[in-house]
């Protein structure tokens, strides 16, 4: 959601249909469902941002790092944020 929220608003270069696609051809990548667990997880979390909230629940919920230089992710329990 946060790549189709971006490409719509022109803010990058990329579309969801094209994103999906490198996706499904890559092999990669794990794509996981939206479940309970995870809107548990982003219920609890303290983000201005819903695509964040979602973002960074899921993050938690597969014990996966973000990279990211978002300084709102900083100290969030449980997150790994890659970036210097």
């Amino acid at each position: 959601m946060e790549i189709l929220y971006l490409s719509e608003k022109k803010r990058i270069h990329l579309t969801l249909d094209s994103v999906l696609e490198s996706i499904k051809e890559s092999g990669l990548y794990n794509v996981i469902d939206l479940n309970v667990e995870i809107l548990n997880e982003a219920q609890k979390l303290k983000l201005s941002e819903l695509h964040d909230r979602m973002i960074v629940a899921s993050a938690i919920w597969v014990d996966a790092a973000i990279i990211s230089s978002d300084e709102s992710f900083k100290g969030i329990k449980g997150l790994v944020v890659i970036w210097d």
